[in-house]
């Protein structure tokens, strides 16, 4: 099992999370769970940036001089302490005694902190354990090999990291403010390829990360969903889970109210066959759920692992919306090996987890068909592979009820009993 230890890192004083394949973290504004959000990405996504590294220093760069000079260790470790910076901010934002670490295996571990230089100033710091430097001197005495055959030791480079780091999933960030994202959508087209790199580095990494995806995957939206789903089953040899791919179409119907189709450079709802809304003038709530959708929908159909991590799914979404967006959730997490973790303020998409994991504690016992007409079996969650936490006051502290295998009434409730009491104390004073 992997996991992540935090220590003075913005509002979290100190914590420790193994990670399960499905995590739901909820708690009160600014107690800390983009910070943990930010901080698993930012461990998940250190394979990726080792194997970009590589590919840049014997592919893109190998016949600059200054390039051969520089290793692949030193290349790898220059690049994850700025994108530690690009995602917490600069060190003097930072607490001095901050420190990270992350186990990926019982004896694969990857720390990072902060430490003073000969100026007196903090700077990022990253060590590892030993298995990292054997993987390091791996990759460069496979350098003399990747000239004369790049695309096979390529793949086989990046099967043997993933398989190294113990992760084989892709991961992918769905930030909170995503609204945003989505009304200046065609702007941001212009915009992004306006910047230069310096710029773009500049941008919180989280953000820039969901913005380039959901750039490069508008292209792929010009048909609709059903006509993607058609394409993948008669054109590639992607194994896809018809059942599930269908009844994610519907919930996308569901809760968009319509179709999303990028046409003629536009970005559009088309609610009929006639009609359609512009993006930019569709609803906050549709603006935000739309990509949550779309960039879930577009892994579902590759077929491929993902880690998703997505902020407040619920944004700007009515109380059965957010109980549509947390089912299509569940859906597409329970395929093809996808894990998640999840940030949510909403009592509806605790319930609806609470839901779904009631279903399969008592799919032995009752009608399996009947159940399923109730809520379909692809959407139920087992118990063993959730775990959900409450942070507050710079700690976490599990929330699920070992009893009744299901998040505490407590977490969900906790504000209606508070606004019960309220209500009660002012009938008294009538009375």
């Amino acid at each position: 099992m992997q996991k992540l230890y935090i220590k003075h890192l913005g509002p979290i004083e100190e914590c420790e999370i193994n990670i399960e394949e499905f995590m739901v973290c909820t708690g009160p504004q600014a107690s800390g769970k983009s910070t943990i959000a930010k901080s698993i990405f930012f461990f998940k996504n250190i394979k990726n940036i080792l194997f970009v590294e590589y590919k840049k220093k014997y592919l893109l760069n190998r016949h600059v001089a200054e390039s051969r000079n520089v290793t692949v260790k030193q290349r790898f470790m220059k690049e994850v302490r700025a994108n530690f910076l690009q995602i917490f901010g600069i060190t003097g934002s930072l607490d001095g005694d901050m420190f990270l670490q992350y186990q990926y295996t019982e004896k694969k571990i990857l720390k990072v902190f902060l430490e003073k230089n000969k100026e007196g100033l903090y700077e990022v710091k990253v060590d590892f354990s030993k298995d990292f430097n054997e993987l390091f001197e791996m990759l460069e005495n496979r350098s003399k090999e990747i000239h004369n055959h790049p695309d096979p030791i390529l793949e086989l480079t990046e099967r043997e990291i993933k398989e190294f780091f113990n992760d084989k999933t892709d991961v992918v960030y769905i930030p909170a403010g995503r609204s945003m994202i989505t009304l200046l959508s065609n702007q941001m087209n212009y915009i992004y390829s306006s910047m230069d790199d310096i710029q773009k580095r500049n941008m919180d990494y989280c953000t820039r990360s969901y913005l380039e995806k959901i750039l490069q995957m508008k292209s792929v939206f010009t048909i609709s969903p059903v006509e993607m789903l058609n394409d993948v089953i008669s054109m590639t040899y992607i194994k896809i889970d018809e059942e599930r791919a269908k009844e994610s179409i519907s919930l996308m119907k569901q809760l968009l109210q319509g179709e999303y189709i990028n046409k003629d450079g536009e970005e559009r709802l088309q609610v009929s066959k006639n009609r359609y809304v512009k993006l930019n003038y569709a609803s906050s709530g549709q603006q935000e759920v739309v990509w949550i959708l779309n960039v879930l929908f577009y892994y579902l159909l590759n077929g491929e692992s993902t880690y998703f991590i997505i902020e407040e799914p619920e944004s700007h979404l009515f109380p059965n919306s957010q109980k549509l967006v947390m089912e299509f959730i569940a859906l597409v997490c329970n395929g093809n090996g996808n894990q998640l973790f999840l940030t949510t303020h909403s009592p509806y998409i605790l319930g609806t987890i609470n839901n779904l994991l009631y279903a399969d504690k008592v799919s032995k016992d009752v009608d399996g068909s009947q159940l399923s007409r109730i809520i379909s079996k692809n959407k139920w969650l087992n118990y063993d592979k959730v775990n959900a936490i409450f942070v507050q006051n710079g700690k976490i502290k599990s929330c699920l009820d070992e009893e009744f295998k299901s998040i505490e009434n407590e977490v969900i409730d906790g504000v209606s009993e508070q606004i019960n009491e309220d209500y009660d104390k002012i009938l008294e004073l009538k009375g």
